[in-house]
């Protein structure tokens, strides 16, 4: 049975919900089958439709009376992904999106059903003027969690530390569309070179909002087409990931673990930082992410990184003061990320939160184990979460670790993320990043 583009995505959707799959692995197996000129359609669509889950369901509840929850996954589903496209893309006509639901759903056998997928999208376009939002006077998380889309839970944990306005410039952030940030390898290229071999490739760049090495990238839909990232010249990373790589401010000749460091990336940085002369070790939990570092250490060449297979709750007394530095880029909710990462927003609980606490813990007991007497530790985050960021900075500390002045290691533009002198807190709208938190510790000789 050949699927339409639309019953494509909406089986996409359906897995994404069934088995809480990642997003991102789910759409990228995907896409290899998918025609080229539809592949930015389904892109779109899928995260467009994760990202503003929330207020969908809360729309289409106020218009059926058949709660969303209570629906049949495809019809579900068909609706979810039919509301996105009549509120948020202007150039299908709504009457295209609402006839492609009813095909869906007779096509799949719920001709039953048809009329009521038809007739509520319809009734929607109708009085899509007439849609009541909750009242900010009234209720200011739940607002706040309908107009943005973003759980309430993570509103009620922001507003405990942050101030409402920052908190509505926190949400306005994750809903902007994630950019392609890119760091050049300082070992095989330099800044000049770097931005004329993209010209000639032609993809458009603009320069990071704080760092040197970054570049934001437009006309790239493709890694694997240009030539320069074949030979090793640039990486993908974020802008505030590669901040972490600075605090940690490596030597050449240090001995350096990097406990979780899938993908690479920063350990990749750190080996250049390095000028490759050194040692670093990074460990993963999982045999075919040190595949991953491997490849993507040999094509930046780099030649001091030693992939290695550890469960990093276990401890392995072969690494007990055996190293200068340790980078901890700890497992986490991921929540400053949600502009890349939709499924977040309806993936992770509040609940969940305390399990990863808990397995940052076990992480940090093994890394300060690891540290030789006077070593450094930086702790790392890609989450706006004060239990899993400033609250570990607490249990850090509790272990007899002192937080380090990191502010000469701070561009000027982020000095006002700094929380403490040993810790900073990026948050997304700041400077356009994902949402990040890096502290560093030194331990007692």
């Amino acid at each position: 049975m050949n699927k339409t583009v639309r019953e494509q995505i909406v089986d996409l959707l359906i897995e994404i919900e069934k088995e809480a799959s990642y997003a991102q692995l789910v759409l990228k197996r995907a896409l290899q089958d998918i025609d080229a000129k539809d592949k930015g359609f389904v892109t779109e669509v899928v995260y467009g439709t994760l990202k503003y889950q929330i207020k969908l369901d809360y729309i289409l509840n106020q218009f059926s009376k058949t709660p969303v929850h209570r629906m049949k996954p495809l019809i579900r589903n068909v609706m979810r992904m039919s509301l996105y496209q009549m509120l948020y893309l202007d150039k299908v006509p709504t009457s295209a999106i609402i006839n492609e639901a009813v095909k869906i759903v007779k096509k799949r056998k719920f001709q039953n059903l048809s009329g009521f997928v038809n007739g509520l999208l319809r009734n929607i376009d109708r009085q899509r003027e007439q849609i009541i939002y909750p009242d900010e006077t009234k209720n200011l998380v739940l607002a706040m969690s309908i107009h943005y889309a973003i759980p309430e839970w993570m509103i009620e944990e922001w507003l405990k530390v942050y101030k409402e306005e920052e908190v509505k410039s926190i949400c306005e952030a994750l809903n902007e569309r994630a950019e392609v940030c890119a760091r050049y390898n300082t070992l095989k290229t330099n800044k000049l070179e770097f931005e004329e071999t993209l010209k000639v490739e032609g993809i458009q760049l603009k320069e990071g909002a704080f760092l040197e090495e970054a570049f934001y990238l437009k006309g790239v839909d493709n890694l694997q087409n240009s030539p320069s990232f074949k030979k090793g010249e640039w990486t993908v990373q974020d802008e505030s990931a590669m901040l972490v790589a600075h605090v940690m401010a490596p030597q050449k000749g240090d001995c350096i673990l990097d406990m979780c460091s899938a993908p690479g990336g920063k350990s990749i940085h750190m080996a250049e930082l390095m000028e490759n002369a050194g040692r670093i070790v990074s460990c993963d939990i999982h045999p075919h992410k040190l595949e991953l570092i491997k490849k993507n250490a040999e094509r930046m060449g780099i030649t001091i990184i030693e992939p290695t297979l550890q469960d990093g709750t276990l401890k392995n007394e072969c690494y007990v003061e055996a190293f200068d530095k340790v980078l901890l880029d700890a497992p986490c909710s991921g929540l400053g990320i949600m502009k890349r990462k939709p499924d977040i927003r309806t993936h992770k609980s509040k609940e969940g939160l305390l399990e990863i606490v808990a397995l940052q813990k076990k992480l940090a007991l093994a890394a300060i184990s690891y540290l030789k007497p006077g070593g450094r530790l930086v702790y790392s985050t890609c989450t706006i979460s004060h239990e899993e960021n400033e609250g570990m900075v607490s249990y850090i500390k509790a272990l007899g670790l002192e937080l380090e002045n990191i502010v000469d290691t701070i561009p000027s533009p982020l000095k006002r993320a700094i929380k403490e002198k040993g810790m900073i807190q990026i948050l997304p709208h700041m400077a356009g990043t994902d949402g990040f938190f890096i502290a560093s510790f030194k331990k007692g000789v």
